[in-house]
């Protein structure tokens, strides 16, 4: 069955197999690259590379890339700590689904710019925001990451996504294939309302985490 998603336009419909894969290190504690490739719709983040190098780990397929501001803009993060963050990274994506999440218009406005003209953009109505807590029982005024957001988005048409890379325990943030600064850097999330609603959603069955 196919299912739009709110919220997003122009219109972006999946079906209920779903794999939401973040960028946690812990993705490569586990072999479950094979069995993430078997889901019709694999949605990957920001930057997180796709490569034979954690092939194992992380699979190789990629349906829906949803990226952040700093990231839509190509905006180079390197001299913040970051170690395998290319600045064009987006913009030398192609043929890919890619949707922006960001509460500001300027990096839409540049999609031109930012991106290659051979991939299809998306771009999430980021005033839904506040709907999208309820959703999910969130709280806080804070800006939901990403992920969270994407989370949200099945849960709210009743798709069930498998989630691969989240830590849902507050320990310090990592990714899998780079340094990143040792600063929580949550200046406009709040990580604890987050984990504590998805491993909510964990246990009433509506998520299923690795």
């Amino acid at each position: 069955m196919i299912i739009k998603l709110p919220n997003i336009t122009p219109d972006y419909s999946i079906n209920n197999s779903v794999a939401i894969v973040g960028a946690s290190s812990n993705l490569l504690s586990n072999n479950l690259g094979k069995y993430i490739d078997e889901f019709d719709n694999v949605i990957r983040f920001n930057r997180s590379p796709v490569s034979k190098t954690y092939a194992k780990h992380t699979g190789t397929k990629t349906t829906l890339r949803a990226v952040n501001n700093h990231v839509f803009d190509n905006t180079d993060i390197s001299q913040q700590g970051y170690s395998n963050s290319p600045k064009n990274f987006v913009k030398k994506l192609k043929n890919q689904d890619i949707l922006y999440i960001g509460p500001h218009e300027g990096p839409w406005e540049r999609r031109r710019h930012n991106t290659h003209k051979s991939s299809r953009l998306f771009k999430f109505e980021y005033l839904s925001l506040k709907s999208l807590k309820k959703e999910i029982d969130i709280q806080s005024e804070q800006n939901l990451q990403i992920g969270t957001i994407m989370i949200a988005l099945c849960v709210s048409v009743n798709v069930v996504p498998h989630i691969f890379g989240f830590d849902l325990d507050l320990l310090p943030r990592t990714h899998y294939f780079e340094n990143r600064p040792s600063t929580e850097n949550y200046m406009l999330h709040d990580p604890v309302e987050e984990k504590k609603a998805i491993r909510n959603l964990v246990e009433s069955k509506k998520v299923v985490a690795y």
